[in-house]
């Protein structure tokens, strides 16, 4: 916390002369919900989830098939042999290591693809957000889970942002291709006739 007033702070003395010189224009996107609430960020979260019920019922077989044999383990104990017992519980450890590596792998190869889906969604939100910027003039936009404590509810691009992303905005060369087809089809239709 004094960490963020420190910086706080030290933003606001470098910028001290350029406030009294120009005026300063803030807003603030909240990229999270940006990403949840577009398209593109609701299609990749889809395919994200349903990976993640794959893997995540692949380890609760697992977990469960282990548990069955401690369980089992445990009712057979004082049947079997010390010796028999001791083997059969280094299997079990070795078991649940094995089941933690999944778990890691899992983990592990899920953040791999939500970066590898998120990112370019991600770069496109804020092309837009600083096409945004620039039209309206911001002399700075913050991303409200970068430590936005408060803002007055109209410096909030989120729903401007998400709906521009929605529209094609940003999107490169796809959505002018797709305007000139559409230009096109009209013309096409009217030959026929």
């Amino acid at each position: 916390m004094i960490r963020t007033a420190l910086i706080g702070t030290v933003l606001l003395s470098l910028f001290a002369r350029p406030i009294r010189a120009e005026e300063v224009k803030l807003g603030f996107v909240d990229l999270r919900r940006a990403l949840a609430e577009t398209d593109e960020g609701k299609k990749a979260r889809a395919t994200l989830k349903k990976d993640f019920d794959k893997k995540q019922k692949e380890l609760d077989e697992q977990q469960e098939e282990v548990k069955k044999a401690i369980e089992d383990l445990n009712k057979k104990r004082t049947l079997l042999p010390a010796e028999t017992v001791r083997q059969k519980e280094a299997e079990l450890q070795e078991r649940v290591g094995k089941v933690q590596q999944t778990y890691m792998r899992h983990q592990q190869d899920l953040a791999g693809k939500e970066e590898e889906a998120t990112a370019p969604i991600v770069e496109r939100l804020q092309r837009i957000i600083a096409k945004i910027a620039a039209a309206e003039n911001f002399t700075m936009v913050l991303d409200k889970s970068a430590g936005v404590v408060f803002a007055k509810p109209h410096l909030d691009l989120t729903n401007e942002v998400i709906r521009r992303f929605n529209a094609g905005e940003e999107k490169g060369a796809a959505p002018a291709k797709k305007a000139a087809a559409d230009a096109k089809k009209p013309a096409a239709d009217a030959k026929k006739k």
